[in-house]
């Protein structure tokens, strides 16, 4: 009996806390009213032949001050294209890489303000990360982002719809090259890029936040890049895909 009581009391001081708090609940609010997030490019079902052998090379949590100007510098060696989501306080810090990452041809995306998880915060902040970052990304490089994408790909219906009402699709991934924590070593992240096939929205980072390795990519990349020509891949970014969707 004593047992018992003690669990329930436990329960209702959970219950009390997510109530007054309301965090650590995922909100699926609007969720099935929603577009349907993109994972991979088969969502573009147009695709006309100059992008038949398309594959979409993404890069989170910059710009990066170290990282992102060598990443940027690697893919134009190899004519690469690339979708860039970026930070609201990391491209308020260094709106100059914004700007080269733009000049240079790719894209960019919304991946919030802070990077907070998305089940962590209230909803007004939710809210916040995202519209705060779409109007830093409007006033650096004169036009709205497209792209939006979650931090740690977590959907949250009250992101999903901030991003829905700003014109922005939210895009996650098909294919992590999973280059963060003990897992992202130079061996397994030149297994997972070797395995990239047509289609794919690839999963990499170029700022070095928490557990990244984007020094690692960046020794990883070159071998792939060169592969891609005998691959018959060609890199594109979402940009490219906005028109024919």
């Amino acid at each position: 009996m004593k047992v018992y009581l003690r669990i329930s009391l436990l329960r209702l001081q959970l219950m009390s806390l997510l109530a007054k708090s309301r965090l650590l609940i995922p909100d699926f609010s609007n969720w099935f009213s929603l577009p349907k997030p993109i994972y991979s490019l088969d969502a573009f079902a147009q695709i006309n032949e100059r992008y038949k052998q398309a594959i979409c090379l993404t890069f989170d949590d910059g710009p990066d001050p170290v990282y992102t100007p060598k990443i940027l510098s690697l893919l134009a060696d190899y004519n690469a294209k690339a979708t860039f989501f970026v930070m609201g306080a990391a491209a308020e810090q260094h709106p100059e890489l914004v700007e080269q990452i733009v000049k240079d041809g790719h894209a960019i995306g919304n991946h919030t303000y802070a990077h907070h998880h998305p089940w962590m915060i209230n909803t007004a902040l939710a809210k916040s990360e995202v519209a705060r970052t779409s109007t830093i990304l409007e006033r650096i490089t004169g036009t709205v982002p497209r792209w939006f994408r979650p931090p740690f790909g977590r959907l949250r219906g009250v992101m999903r719809k901030q991003a829905y009402l700003e014109k922005m699709e939210t895009v996650l991934w098909n294919h992590s090259i999973i280059d963060w924590g003990p897992l992202g070593t130079h061996a397994g992240i030149t297994q997972r890029l070797d395995k990239i096939k047509t289609g794919d929205i690839v999963l990499m980072h170029d700022g070095k936040r928490e557990h990244n390795h984007p020094d690692i990519i960046l020794q990883c990349l070159p071998v792939f890049l060169r592969s891609l020509h005998d691959k018959s891949l060609v890199t594109a970014t979402l940009d490219e895909f906005s028109q024919i969707k």
